[in-house]
């Protein structure tokens, strides 16, 4: 039986490492991309075509195909010079599009559609550097079929822009002068709502068509910079390709930021493993084994913490366990350092989604000194919320942790070491306004995580470099190795060697006489 289930646990084991090494480099839409290619050019031997187009697949990954959908009165142009800046893509309008048909005819009477999709198939086809790089269609596809065109003949999007433009923004692009044009600009306008309501109808079927990748951004009041920068910010975020995943969230706060109030409702709402890094902590210190009494040696010193690699030991016995490797997990306290979150990143199941929730000092400093428990039931209160003359019954006191003393250290220790867990963390990390109501945190964080997974991978630290002996210069007034003597070669002090090559030319009736 104990052999039985040493057996479940490494298989448990093997099957997390398998997950998380399938999101790190993005498996799933490795073969997503490559089964959609197989539909649309359907070739004879398929196994040949895999193998030739697996490195092109996997080029293709991290490279965005972008659709524009926008009014004809919105600088479509020139957002799409601003993505250009920003994710390298190369613009294509409707007229682009003509002028290869018109180049390269080759007697094909199709429709125009059909055309302008054998075009833009010859584009891609001649020019690797739309291949490489990325496109951005601004003019088109303009209808329903003509998009179910491009999408026959292989020209799929990874994203789909619309840009929703208000009455007062689309005004504030056209006219210069407000009172000299007001006809022209007001949207009750009949000519305007003419030429307005085809692009109304056709943007219900393209939106039909292109559901599964499309992206709703409000124009507003930004320019066409920070609109640039914010459609680009968006286009970095890949869409979900159907691949199972769980989720293991680090939410990242300071004490008294509602980080695990937020950690029991994700807990619930998606079935995850909530693991408090304080609550652990305790378990652990009062076991009877050798961690354990090393955590009892640093408890015993005042002001003094754990050290990194015994804080992450305790976290990765929690993260290991087959509640959290089938169910997923939320982690609350931790990590405290950028030392802490390098060592989480390098366990084989790391944090596919990290949340700073960002709540200001003062706010979390009332929070935690107003805070009591019932020391009968261990409920807890919040001063300014609990009326006690209804209640004189109630038996309240001050937690240990929530002195100010302690408040104060902790806050401040949170403050020193933020910056760079969120420099490290880079693009990989989401910050949310924590100061918010408690339901509009709640759904922002829901938004997040059901987003695909984030290049968490690209945080994760590299080993050092492995260093060959050979390749070392040696100086003979350098310290002597503690090394030398354990099975490695012993010189005799007079000779003097200045470079590790000189060994690899001697022969082996040299080394004798040596």
């Amino acid at each position: 039986m104990a052999k039985l289930q040493e057996i479940e646990k490494k298989g448990r084991a093997i099957n997390s490492k398998f997950a998380a090494y399938m999101e790190k480099h993005l498996l799933y839409e490795l073969f997503y991309e490559i089964a959609i290619q197989l539909m649309i050019q359907k070739p004879e031997d398929h196994i040949v075509f895999m193998k030739q187009y697996l490195q092109l697949a996997a080029k293709k990954l991290n490279i965005s195909n972008i659709i524009l959908i926008a009014p004809t009165s919105f600088d479509r142009i020139a957002l799409a010079k601003v993505l250009q800046e920003e994710l390298g893509v190369h613009p294509l309008t409707l007229k682009d599009l003509r002028n290869v048909c018109s180049q390269h005819d080759d007697g094909c009477h199709c429709k125009e559609s059909e055309d302008l999709a054998c075009a833009m198939r010859k584009i891609l086809e001649s020019e690797a550097t739309f291949r490489e790089s990325g496109w951005i269609l601004v003019d088109l596809p303009r209808t329903k079929r003509e998009a179910q065109i491009f999408q026959r003949i292989g020209i799929i999007p990874t994203h789909v822009i619309q840009l929703i433009v208000s009455n007062d923004t689309e005004n504030s692009k056209i006219c210069t002068d407000i009172f000299a044009c007001y006809k022209t600009c007001d949207p009750t306008s009949t000519s305007k709502n003419m030429k307005h309501r085809p692009y109304l109808k056709n943007l219900r079927d393209l939106r039909e068509v292109y559901g599964h990748c499309l992206i709703e951004v409000e124009v507003g009041i930004r320019s066409i910079d920070e609109l640039g920068k914010d459609c680009a910010k968006l286009t970095k975020i890949k869409k979900h390709c159907g691949a199972p995943s769980l989720f293991r969230i680090a939410l990242v706060g300071s004490r008294g930021s509602g980080c695990t109030t937020l950690a029991k409702y994700l807990a619930e709402r998606f079935n995850l493993v909530h693991i408090d890094y304080d609550q652990i902590m305790e378990q652990a210190r009062l076991q009877q084994n050798f961690l354990g009494k090393m955590l009892r040696t640093f408890e015993d010193k005042w002001g003094e913490r754990p050290k990194p690699k015994l804080r992450i030991q305790v976290i990765e016995k929690y993260i290991s366990e087959y509640e959290c490797l089938k169910r997923g997990w939320v982690l609350t306290g931790y990590p405290k350092t950028v030392e802490d979150f390098k060592l989480l990143d390098l366990n084989p199941t790391p944090p596919n989604r990290v949340i700073f929730v960002e709540v200001n000092g003062d706010v979390c400093r009332e929070r935690l000194l107003n805070r009591r428990y019932n020391f009968v039931t261990g409920s807890k209160h919040i001063l300014s919320r609990t009326n006690y003359a209804d209640n004189d019954d109630c038996k309240l006191t001050i937690h240990s942790r929530d002195l100010r003393l302690v408040v104060e250290r902790d806050l401040q220790e949170y403050e020193e070491n933020v910056t760079n867990m969120m420099q490290y963390a880079g693009e990989s990390a989401i910050k949310i306004d924590g100061n918010e109501e408690e339901r509009i945190v709640r759904e922002q964080i829901e938004a997040i995580i059901m987003r695909p997974i984030s290049s968490w991978h690209s945080r994760v630290p590299k080993p050092p470099p492995v260093i060959d002996p050979m390749n070392i210069e040696f100086d003979p007034y350098d310290e002597p190795d503690s090394r030398v003597g354990n099975g490695m070669l012993l010189v005799h002090p007079v000779i003097l060697i200045h470079r590790a090559s000189y060994f690899r030319n001697i022969t082996p009736f040299a080394w004798c006489h040596i």
